[in-house]
């Protein structure tokens, strides 16, 4: 093997998960010049193919499903809602590989998924999801095309856990590409440059395009993205011969795959996918997880957040930063961050057939959450940030300070809370001073992501 140096209409932001924006005041009452200038956008990307993996039954209308795909595969939690978890076990190599065929034959096609490697350690290379063309056995395999039996393939590829002098756990991408130049029977390995490389717990947005060459021509194109950034372009490609006009684009390769056939796999190795689509107008994009937080001034802790799967939205694609937040949201943050041992134990009343009931009282049976009244957790009530305070001192043990940092909590029970998680950094004030926390002002959800980011961090810290 050689390794060689973007149905349904797609509206803008439309396919993402973030709070929402922060719209700035207009500054002002100056008439605008009444000159307007006309642009037109280009249209929207069509999308024979938009799958979020939300129910089992997502292959029914693929092509080459297996029983050890149903029983390698499973809907978990993923990057929207569901998505879909595949666990390659040791002395197996398929994870799954079903095909879905493209309504029309064409030339030209972009695709785009969601990916996050839970515990993906693999020994040597392996196949990823991409674009195929085989209506035989050519393409694939180490069968490469000929004038009898033409195949061209292009599925992503990874290498093995740290290759090329990477890290343990960091993760090689690229194109397992069949095309007529290839220099061996098997598939030629065109690895992505810059962010072609994925680390582990982390979602990741891959995008790739295919444009097959002219009939006969050297003039094929691949080319690779991650998160928006391009990482792969080559050209210069031929996949089909003169007469091989009838070659064309037919099938997305839902490939998860270890090795080829002389490496045994050890492990297990899971990964996740989502957000599956595939164009045949053009590049599909990788919106935003949520499009309530752009411009934020807690963006970026909001999205830290939800890559370590600490905090998922209140929507579908929004995030409400603004929204309060609740003492049942927060001991479901702390609850998913800490990952307290189960209870027996019924602490609350008030909160019976509440959907964070179990989250509250595996706190509570942790001295973490020590309730609003005789046996009431208060779950919807609002947390206040000298409460929020408490609870950051109590989940990660965070010293007591002799420093007395703001004039506004004398009064307050949580004052020593509130000095001890400023001592470390957590908290710097509110309201743009250094001398006031507010302690009775309710919690708002984006700044409760920067300060649990502050919290994991320090918590983390060596």
């Amino acid at each position: 093997m050689r390794r060689v140096p973007t149905a349904v209409t797609l509206v803008a932001g439309l396919l993402a998960v973030v709070a929402p924006a922060v719209v700035a005041p207009t500054v002002g009452t100056a008439q605008e010049a009444t000159t307007t200038t006309t642009t037109t956008e280009p249209p929207p990307p069509t999308l024979p193919l938009f799958e979020q993996f939300e129910f089992e039954e997502w292959h029914d209308t693929w092509i080459d499903w297996r029983f050890d795909d149903d029983r390698n595969t499973s809907i978990t939690r993923a990057y929207q809602e569901n998505g879909l978890r595949v666990n390659i076990p040791p002395n197996e190599r398929r994870g799954t590989g079903p095909f879905w065929k493209l309504p029309e034959d064409v030339d030209e096609a972009w695709f785009r998924y969601r990916i996050r490697l839970d515990d993906f350690y693999p020994i040597t290379s392996g196949k990823l999801p991409g674009f195929a063309g085989m209506p035989n056995f050519t393409g694939r395999g180490c069968n490469p095309s000929s004038e009898t039996y033409p195949g061209w393939s292009a599925r992503m590829l990874f290498e093995p856990s740290g290759y090329g002098g990477l890290e343990d756990g960091r993760i090689q991408i690229g194109y397992y590409t069949y095309h007529l130049d290839q220099a061996g029977t098997c598939g030629d390995f065109m690895l992505w440059d810059g962010d072609g490389v994925l680390d582990q717990d982390q979602w990741y947005c891959i995008e790739g395009r295919v444009r097959l060459n002219t009939p006969g021509g050297s003039d094929g194109v691949l080319e690779g993205w991650v998160d928006n950034e391009l990482s792969f372009r080559q050209e210069g490609l031929s996949f089909r011969r003169e007469a091989e006009d009838w070659l064309d684009v037919r099938t997305f390769w839902m490939n998860v795959y270890f090795g080829g056939a002389t490496i045994p796999n050890d492990r297990n190795l899971t990964l996740r996918i989502d957000d599956l689509a595939v164009s045949d107008t053009g590049r599909i994009g990788c919106p935003n997880r949520f499009r309530d937080d752009d411009g934020n001034v807690h963006e970026a802790n909001i999205e830290w957040m939800f890559q370590r799967e600490y905090i998922y939205g209140c929507d579908t694609e929004l995030y409400c930063p603004s929204g309060i937040l609740t003492r049942a949201a927060t001991a479901a943050l702390l609850d998913r961050i800490l990952g307290p041992p189960a209870t027996s134990t019924n602490f609350f009343t008030d909160d019976e057939g509440h959907w964070a009931e179990g989250a509250m009282n595996r706190l509570a049976a942790a001295d973490i959450l020590r309730g609003c009244g005789p046996e009431s957790a208060c779950p919807d009530e609002p947390v206040t940030r000298g409460q929020f305070a408490a609870f950051l001192s109590r989940s990660f043990a965070i010293p007591g300070s002799a420093t007395d940092f703001f004039i506004d909590d004398e009064n307050s029970i949580f004052e020593a809370d509130i000095n001890a998680i400023a001592d470390v950094g957590i908290t710097k004030g509110c309201m743009n001073t250094d001398d006031q926390y507010c302690p009775t002002h309710a919690v708002l959800r984006d700044q409760a992501a920067t300060l649990l980011t502050r919290a994991v961090q320090w918590w983390e810290s060596p």
